[in-house]
Protein backbone atom coordinates (compact mmCIF):
# COMPACT_ATOMS: atom_id res chain seq x y z
CA UNK A 1 0.00 0.00 0.00
CA UNK A 2 1.25 3.51 -0.73
CA UNK A 3 2.51 5.05 2.52
CA UNK A 4 4.78 7.83 1.32
CA UNK A 5 3.62 11.43 1.49
CA UNK A 6 4.93 14.88 0.65
CA UNK A 7 5.83 16.43 4.00
CA UNK A 8 5.80 19.93 2.47
CA UNK A 9 2.03 19.54 1.95
CA UNK A 10 1.36 18.94 5.67
CA UNK A 11 -0.85 20.10 7.29
CA UNK A 12 -3.50 19.52 4.66
CA UNK A 13 -7.15 20.47 5.11
CA UNK A 14 -9.96 19.67 2.68
CA UNK A 15 -13.65 20.50 2.87
CA UNK A 16 -15.24 17.21 1.82
CA UNK A 17 -18.41 18.96 0.66
CA UNK A 18 -16.27 20.59 -2.07
CA UNK A 19 -14.51 17.42 -3.29
CA UNK A 20 -15.83 15.60 -6.38
CA UNK A 21 -17.47 12.34 -5.23
CA UNK A 22 -15.56 9.12 -5.84
CA UNK A 23 -18.89 7.30 -6.01
CA UNK A 24 -21.88 9.13 -7.49
CA UNK A 25 -24.91 6.92 -7.98
CA UNK A 26 -28.66 7.55 -7.73
CA UNK A 27 -29.28 8.20 -4.04
CA UNK A 28 -25.64 7.81 -2.98
CA UNK A 29 -22.58 10.04 -3.14
CA UNK A 30 -19.30 9.31 -1.40
CA UNK A 31 -16.09 11.27 -1.02
CA UNK A 32 -13.05 9.54 0.49
CA UNK A 33 -10.20 11.07 2.45
CA UNK A 34 -7.06 9.20 3.44
CA UNK A 35 -4.28 9.36 5.93
CA UNK A 36 -1.20 7.14 6.05
CA UNK A 37 -3.00 4.01 7.27
CA UNK A 38 -6.70 4.98 7.44
CA UNK A 39 -9.55 6.36 5.38
CA UNK A 40 -12.82 8.17 5.92
CA UNK A 41 -15.83 7.83 3.65
CA UNK A 42 -18.14 10.89 3.72
CA UNK A 43 -21.46 9.71 2.30
CA UNK A 44 -24.75 11.38 1.46
CA UNK A 45 -27.60 8.86 1.26
CA UNK A 46 -30.97 9.96 -0.14
CA UNK A 47 -34.31 8.17 -0.53
CA UNK A 48 -33.49 7.45 -4.20
CA UNK A 49 -30.86 4.88 -3.15
CA UNK A 50 -32.04 1.38 -3.91
CA UNK A 51 -31.80 -1.17 -1.13
CA UNK A 52 -28.52 -3.03 -1.52
CA UNK A 53 -27.73 -6.62 -0.74
CA UNK A 54 -25.69 -7.17 2.41
CA UNK A 55 -21.94 -7.29 1.76
CA UNK A 56 -18.82 -8.04 3.77
CA UNK A 57 -15.19 -7.00 3.77
CA UNK A 58 -12.05 -8.28 5.51
CA UNK A 59 -11.64 -5.29 7.83
CA UNK A 60 -13.57 -3.54 10.58
CA UNK A 61 -15.73 -0.59 9.60
CA UNK A 62 -16.76 2.12 12.05
CA UNK A 63 -19.72 4.35 11.20
CA UNK A 64 -21.02 7.57 12.69
CA UNK A 65 -24.27 9.14 11.52
CA UNK A 66 -23.95 12.91 11.30
CA UNK A 67 -27.50 13.82 10.23
CA UNK A 68 -30.74 12.15 9.20
CA UNK A 69 -31.55 8.56 10.07
CA UNK A 70 -30.34 5.27 8.59
CA UNK A 71 -31.63 1.76 8.95
CA UNK A 72 -28.71 -0.68 9.09
CA UNK A 73 -29.00 -4.43 8.65
CA UNK A 74 -26.01 -6.00 10.42
CA UNK A 75 -25.66 -9.79 10.54
CA UNK A 76 -29.43 -10.14 10.01
CA UNK A 77 -30.40 -7.66 12.76
CA UNK A 78 -31.91 -4.25 12.02
CA UNK A 79 -30.81 -1.17 13.93
CA UNK A 80 -31.86 2.42 13.31
CA UNK A 81 -29.19 5.09 13.68
CA UNK A 82 -29.95 8.66 14.66
CA UNK A 83 -27.49 11.58 14.57
CA UNK A 84 -24.26 10.88 16.49
CA UNK A 85 -25.03 7.17 16.85
CA UNK A 86 -21.89 5.17 16.16
CA UNK A 87 -21.79 1.58 14.95
CA UNK A 88 -18.87 -0.85 14.65
CA UNK A 89 -19.08 -3.65 12.09
CA UNK A 90 -16.46 -6.38 12.60
CA UNK A 91 -14.64 -8.00 9.67
CA UNK A 92 -16.65 -10.44 7.52
CA UNK A 93 -20.02 -9.46 9.08
CA UNK A 94 -22.73 -8.92 6.41
CA UNK A 95 -24.27 -5.43 6.42
CA UNK A 96 -26.16 -2.85 4.37
CA UNK A 97 -28.11 0.34 5.03
CA UNK A 98 -31.02 2.44 3.76
CA UNK A 99 -32.63 5.75 4.60
CA UNK A 100 -35.57 5.97 7.00
CA UNK A 101 -38.91 7.54 6.03
CA UNK A 102 -37.54 9.33 3.00
CA UNK A 103 -34.87 11.27 4.91
CA UNK A 104 -31.47 12.24 3.58
CA UNK A 105 -28.60 11.04 5.77
CA UNK A 106 -24.94 11.95 6.13
CA UNK A 107 -22.66 9.13 7.27
CA UNK A 108 -18.97 8.92 8.11
CA UNK A 109 -17.37 5.50 7.64
CA UNK A 110 -13.88 4.81 8.97
CA UNK A 111 -11.72 2.08 7.41
CA UNK A 112 -8.11 1.01 7.20
CA UNK A 113 -6.38 2.15 4.02
CA UNK A 114 -8.34 0.54 1.15
CA UNK A 115 -6.73 -0.11 -2.22
CA UNK A 116 -10.17 0.00 -3.87
CA UNK A 117 -10.69 3.62 -2.73
CA UNK A 118 -7.20 5.09 -3.31
CA UNK A 119 -8.14 6.59 -6.69
CA UNK A 120 -10.76 8.67 -4.88
CA UNK A 121 -8.01 10.45 -2.97
CA UNK A 122 -6.07 11.73 -6.00
CA UNK A 123 -7.15 15.28 -5.07
CA UNK A 124 -4.94 15.10 -1.94
CA UNK A 125 -1.67 16.92 -2.73
CA UNK A 126 0.20 15.20 0.09
CA UNK A 127 -0.04 11.82 -1.73
CA UNK A 128 1.32 12.53 -5.23
CA UNK A 129 2.33 8.95 -6.15
CA UNK A 130 -1.05 7.24 -6.61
Amino acid sequence: MPRDYDRSEIPSVYNLEEVTPFRDEPGFQQVVFRGIDQMVGFSQVTPEKEDGEPHTHPYEQMNMLVEGRLDFLVDGERVELEPYDTLAIPPEVPHTSRTVEGETATLLAFWPLREDRLAGTAYQDEFPEL
